[in-house]
């Protein structure tokens, strides 16, 4: 879906409200894990990591990423080296075993109006401005399985009245006859003007939620960021 070019504004970013939905899989249990923090700079950095298979497992994998991130990132350590220690860790603890978790954050910096999206085979994000909708996407594996990570943020001025929305697979995956998700783009493509970011996050969710009709599934997860 097309996007109209994006032009450099010099209005100040007030606030971001932000809105999170989490709705557990089959099995009860999310592997999903979303939460934010603000960073000692006056970033804002929103996680999102979905651990490998489902159940407890999954979800003791995502914690673990998602808050040795926020941990790492409070301190005032970078993004890259952030997600490289985190990575590190998970190879490390594995003892024989195999694990990995996806990795999808996002900085958002106040000051200068930018979104860095760091993705970690991680699932499509989306910019919303004006009714017109961007896929923010980057293929690499997710942390845990390679030793050696080649990392590139993709780098997005923002501005008020833009939304970002990060989803977990479960969300971009749940209508097989549209793997690319244009349902959604649709969807996005037509936010009422009194929605806030739960109710779209909320929303969002239950649409997935409805097309998997009688299938299993999956962990669906939702975070909303509006800037202001």
């Amino acid at each position: 879906m097309a996007c109209d070019r994006i032009p450099r504004m010099e209005k100040k970013i007030e606030r971001i409200r932000n809105g999170r939905c989490n709705l557990p899989g089959a099995r009860g249990i999310s592997g999903d894990t979303a939460l934010f923090t603000h960073l000692p700079d006056g970033s804002m950095a929103f996680i999102l990591s979905d651990g490998m298979g489902k159940g407890f497992k999954a979800a003791e994998e995502s914690r673990l990423v998602a808050e040795r991130l926020r941990k790492l990132l409070r301190e005032g350590v970078s993004a890259a080296t952030a997600i490289k220690a985190v990575n590190k860790a998970m190879l490390e603890s594995k003892r024989g075993g195999y694990t990995f978790a996806t990795v999808d954050m996002t900085i958002i910096e106040l000051a200068n109006r930018r979104a860095r999206f760091y993705k970690m085979g991680a699932a499509t994000s989306f910019l919303v401005r004006d009714n017109s909708v961007r896929r923010v996407e980057h293929p690499a594996l997710p942390v845990g399985i390679l030793s050696r990570l080649k990392l590139r943020a993709v780098s997005v001025e923002i501005r008020p009245g833009d939304i970002i929305v990060m989803v977990s697979d479960g969300i971009t995956e749940a209508d097989r006859g549209d793997l690319s998700a244009v349902w959604l783009q649709t969807a996005l493509c037509n936010i009422p003007e009194y929605m806030g970011p739960v109710n779209l996050a909320e929303a969002i969710a239950q649409l997935a939620f409805a097309k998997y009709g009688r299938r299993e599934k999956d962990d669906l997860t939702v975070m909303v960021m509006m800037i202001e």
